[in-house]
């Protein structure tokens, strides 16, 4: 049985015709997926709609042989299946306040904020001299790229989907990123999804996953 299960998903794109169709997600722990595919394929939509950020109904969702198929419970799953958005959104404020913002908003979190991860991950991905009082507004587009990837691992759902985490970085800061999310995503009971434009890296990933056509394809 997979450890994650999602769908069917299906949309279709502004001028009507169906971008994917019917598209059931399955995630094994502790693999790393790609997902490729053409512009304009569905790749955003299709990670929207698999956390619950996109309507579509009739779709069936379960994580390690639990199921949250009612409404109810789509702040649960969001919460354990969490999406770092292309545009790395950040809020006005703090370095620390934007790391600190899921802790604060997810209803029955049983994490809590350490800064110390916090600092340890800031080092990891290159922002060591980024201190946790910064404003926001004086970072660079490439370091607030960085800093969104902190605040999905430093939440560290058991499913983490991540469009276009790497955007705007260098070659080597790339690299780093993507070596350290994958070492997190790859740990027994979590696993991740990630489109990626760095071809290179992607080849590095354990499954690489083709949305053409309307159709998924998956090993």
């Amino acid at each position: 049985m997979a450890f994650l299960k999602c769908g069917p998903l299906s949309a279709r794109g502004t001028s009507g015709s169906w971008l994917f169709r019917d598209v059931v997600v399955k995630l094994s722990p502790g693999r790393l997926c790609v997902l490729e595919g053409a512009s304009g394929s569905g790749k955003s939509t299709l990670l929207r709609q698999l956390v619950g950020l996109e309507a579509n109904l009739g779709i069936s969702r379960s994580l390690a042989n639990e199921y949250f198929d009612e409404p109810a419970r789509m702040a649960c799953w969001r919460a354990r299946v969490t999406l770092l958005p292309q545009e790395a959104p950040v809020l006005p404020g703090t370095v620390a306040q934007n790391l600190r913002f899921p802790f604060e908003q997810r209803q029955g979190c049983s994490h809590s904020f350490d800064s110390g991860r916090a600092r340890e991950l800031l080092d990891q991905v290159g922002l060591r001299e980024i201190d946790l009082d910064r404003e926001i507004g004086k970072l660079s587009g490439g370091e607030r790229h960085r800093l969104a990837l902190v605040r999905g691992l430093l939440w560290d759902p058991p499913v983490l989907v991540a469009d276009e985490p790497l955007a705007g970085l260098d070659s080597e800061s790339a690299r780093v990123c993507f070596e350290l999310l994958a070492s997190r995503v790859r740990r027994p009971g979590h696993a991740g999804l990630v489109v990626l434009h760095h071809r290179e890296l992607g080849q590095q990933a354990d499954e690489r996953w083709l949305l053409d056509q309307g159709r998924l394809e998956m090993p």
